[in-house]
């Protein structure tokens, strides 16, 4: 696998993602010194400040105007001991403070912006003792953001006073491009809402640019809006998972004030953080996409336990066409598919895009031919004459192999439900839809994974190869269950898991030709998901 290490702007800060908590998702301009301070200390009564969850972030309406000098001025109702006080306050509890602004006229929420009034602003900020700006894009003059961003950059670094700088562009000039010298993060989408369909949509978006972000500078697919009602506790499970992998900011968006103990949870597991503050920087990206409803991409083939549900049953029933003996899948309309155009053992079965008819396609299209004899219960392909089978050591995996008349060669096909039952282990071949997995490199050597199941069904096995990580198939790995705190175990060339419709992440650490007994520590983080029951939270599955 390439590491690519990219470097962000060179102010000393931000060498890890920041950790901290932002009004506006809960609050919005309704809050006072008051809710701030309540907020402060529950994030040090709750351990989060422990954890790393540092910064304590004002969003926008804190300004309510500016005076004759052109000061600006804090709202003195909301706010009557003055900003400095509040800095103060927060600063005498060991974290640090933010403040919003934006390079325009005026804030998205009609307060004064800060267009025009930067190197003021600025001086402002650093005389209260602020360590954090949050810089929007409403109201402005039309200028582009290149060009408005860099004057406040400069405006902060003149005054001397170290200040993360945030840029809130939402992505709309695409600053993951040409941001690493102007801030510490930018933002790569719009708001975030809060539900799944948004969640993904947005991590999505923020996968493109995962090169662009290292020590220094962040993508900011937005905050954690973690326990605010719109998705079920273990999708916001799988939500902290992304964010932690990819590097995210991981700014609490709720109050934390009313948190309960299951979304404390969440955001407490100091080895899910450790991943997101590991010093290597490298945000994890997918590395391997299966979807039959992504156009020119292939799908998965397993051996799965056969369904009863007529929901799931699509994705195990076959049809045989003897004319041009193609194999094809109901739930997708692909063709079962030698992956490689040569006679190699164990080569990988998958379903995709047929093309028999085109002498133009790879191997001739031979590749996706077969002849079946329910007779002698064989599956042998045209292309080398070998025979469909399942994989000895990993009873999930299918290949083609010199033909033996063993049970794992022998299929049952069942012209009722159209499903094909392998005679060794009674299981029933399978196309993954939705299928996902990420991955990158951590500084001690290991690879954080992300098994991602983005489909609507519940349930699907998930195998991660070695070699999709850059590593040897023939390689023993330690697995490590972070949000389960647990060892896994020792597992040899792949790691296959059933899993909900939610992400798994999975750290494994490379070792080469030993003894599983002899190998030494590794991470495996775990995140699940059942979107058909909105309102589960097993303490149960999920205990230490």
């Amino acid at each position: 696998m390439l590491v690519v290490v990219s470097h962000g702007l060179n102010n000393g800060l931000g060498r890890t993602p920041q950790m901290g908590w932002n009004s506006w998702y809960n609050f919005q301009c309704n809050y006072n010194e008051k809710k701030i301070q309540q907020t402060v200390d529950t994030i040090i009564a709750t351990g989060l400040a422990a954890l790393g969850y540092e910064y304590i972030n004002l969003d926008d309406c804190w300004q309510v105007g500016r005076d004759a000098n052109g000061t600006i001025l804090v709202d003195p109702v909301a706010f009557p001991s003055g900003m400095r006080a509040l800095v103060d306050y927060v600063h005498s509890r060991k974290l640090k403070f933010g403040l919003y602004s934006d390079a325009g006229y005026k804030t998205c929420a009609g307060r004064p912006g800060s267009l025009g009034h930067e190197t003021k602003d600025a001086d402002t900020y650093a005389s209260w003792g602020v360590d954090y700006l949050k810089y929007d894009n409403c109201n402005t003059d039309g200028t582009k953001p290149e060009v408005r961003y860099p004057v406040m950059r400069d405006a902060l670094n003149a005054t001397g006073r170290p200040i993360f700088y945030s840029l809130c562009e939402w992505g709309v000039d695409t600053p993951a491009l040409w941001a690493a010298d102007v801030g510490n993060s930018w933002r790569t989408t719009g708001d975030i809402s809060d539900t799944w369909d948004s969640m993904i949509a947005t991590i999505d978006i923020n996968n493109q640019f995962a090169d662009k972000a290292g020590p220094g500078g962040w993508n900011d697919p937005d905050m954690l809006r973690i326990g605010n009602g719109g998705m079920s506790n273990m999708e916001y499970l799988s939500y902290f998972s992304l964010w932690a992998i990819s590097k995210a900011p991981l700014l609490i968006g709720g109050d934390v004030t009313t948190m309960g103990l299951d979304i404390l949870y969440i955001y407490s597991n100091p080895e899910v953080i450790a991943i997101n503050q590991d010093p290597l920087g490298v945000q994890a990206k997918k590395i391997v996409v299966s979807s039959s409803q992504l156009p020119n991409t292939s799908s998965t083939v397993l051996m799965t336990n056969c369904f009863s549900l007529k929901m799931m049953q699509e994705r195990q029933k076959w049809i045989y066409n003897p004319h041009d003996r193609s194999i094809r899948s109901t739930a997708d309309g692909k063709c079962l598919t030698i992956e490689k155009c040569d006679s190699d053992e164990a080569t990988e079965i998958v379903t995709a895009s047929c093309y028999i008819d085109n002498s133009k396609a790879a191997c001739q299209g031979k590749n996706q031919q077969w002849t079946v004899n329910t007779k002698e219960q064989t599956i042998v392909s045209q292309l080398n004459g070998k025979c469909l089978n399942v994989n000895n050591q990993d009873k999930h995996l299918l290949s083609v192999s010199s033909c033996n008349k063993q049970n794992s060669q022998a299929w049952i096909w069942n012209e009722i439900d159209g499903s094909l039952r392998n005679n060794k282990n009674g299981q029933c071949l399978t196309v993954q839809q939705d299928i996902e997995i990420w991955a990158g490199p951590l500084s001690d050597g290991s690879q954080v994974v992300l098994m991602f199941n983005r489909n609507s069904v519940d349930w699907e096995s998930i195998t991660v190869k070695w070699t999709d990580l850059g590593w040897p198939a023939n390689q023993w790995a330690l697995v490590r269950n972070l949000w389960l705190r647990e060892d896994v175990g020792n597992l040899f060339g792949t790691a296959v898991k059933r899993i909900s419709s939610s992400a798994d992440v999975v750290i494994s650490q490379r070792r080469t030709n030993v003894n599983p007994s002899t190998v030494n520590d590794t991470i495996f983080i775990q995140s699940a998901t059942n979107r058909s029951k909105q309102n589960e939270f097993s303490r149960e599955f999920f205990a230490d």
